[in-house]
């Protein structure tokens, strides 16, 4: 049980949002390279190491979407420091709130596809991940996968692999595994008690080569998209989408522009009139369109098409 603890809340204000926010939007997109942070009617809690302290944290939107701020509440394990800056600095980053929507909204207005996405989703921002090897996991679990599905065996695998932490509060929490703890799973085992089925293999064999050293993230983060591309490419379980939305949501490189079977279908219907085009065709021509505003893009055109919230996106199959 821990010995110390602190509760701490601060807010956000909306001076240091720069444009709109929808809090809700951002983090039910479904693209995330973290499991989903757990909703309870307008708040999301979630729960990660920070600084190597395990904290639990909710957070709140207040006001509109013009207008909003944050409240930011929480208490960690094990500790008595004082985490407010360093949160306060997580919550900004992973929700991208330094994000100039504006300028986004303004760049693409004639867009006559991406700009019909603007109204609805004002406010939608793109989330990046804490950890990469997390990223780099979840991205995995994604692939030809549903974000409830995935979604259920991250949480699994942080159940039976994960720091398991009691908060003051008398909660039961678990953090995502180390790769340490996942380099000795046997995947037939990984696979039985997450149901991630073929993935457990490329998961353990990723682990053990960031645990030996044949594979640094951190490099991987500073490379050039080709360049980064190319290596992650090498990786088992890794292929085009799967790099992508690691390079996106988890290093925070917003060229990047994952294809699925939603951006392909709307990318070919609708900017290339039906013709058939490949998936990496159509992730060449987000990022040669909307430069590095390819990845915000690929988020808007995702959630329409998936959605199908403008009758003329809901035609797209």
């Amino acid at each position: 049980m821990p010995t110390e603890s602190r509760c701490f809340s601060f807010e956000i204000p909306h001076e240091e949002v720069k444009g709109p926010l929808n809090l809700i939007e951002t983090v039910l997109s479904g693209q995330t390279a973290e499991p989903e942070w757990l909703r309870d009617d307008v708040s999301f809690t979630n729960v990660e190491m920070l600084s190597g302290i395990p904290v639990k944290y909710t957070v709140t939107q207040i006001g509109n979407k013009s207008k909003a701020s944050l409240r930011v509440r929480g208490i960690t394990a094990n500790s008595s420091n004082d985490i407010s800056a360093d949160l306060k600095s997580r919550v900004s980053r992973t929700l991208g709130l330094h994000d100039d929507l504006n300028s986004f909204y303004n760049e693409f207005a004639d867009d006559e596809v991406l700009s019909l996405t603007f109204k609805n989703l004002r406010g939608l921002r793109l989330m990046r991940g804490a950890n990469l090897f997390e990223g780099l996991i979840c991205s995995i679990l994604s692939q030809n996968n549903s974000v409830r599905l995935w979604n259920r065996s991250a949480r699994l695998m942080m159940k039976h692999y994960g720091q398991k932490v009691i908060f003051p509060d008398g909660s039961q929490e678990f953090i995502f595994p180390r790769p340490e703890a996942l380099a000795n799973v046997n995947p037939r085992s990984l696979r039985s008690n997450t149901s991630m089925g073929y993935r457990a293999k490329p998961v353990v064999t990723i682990s053990r080569l960031v645990v030996n050293g044949d594979l640094n993230l951190r490099k991987v983060k500073t490379l050039p998209y080709e360049d980064a591309v190319d290596l992650l490419l090498e990786l088992p379980g890794v292929g085009p989408k799967v790099a992508d939305c690691f390079l996106l949501y988890g290093a925070e490189c917003l060229e990047a522009a994952p294809v699925d079977i939603w951006i392909h279908r709307i990318v070919s219907k609708l900017y290339f009139g039906g013709k058939k085009v490949s998936r990496l065709t159509t992730a060449r021509f987000l990022r040669e369109r909307f430069q590095n505003w390819a990845g915000y893009a690929q988020l808007y055109l995702f959630d329409y098409a998936r959605t199908g919230k403008i009758p003329r996106f809901a035609s797209v199959s």
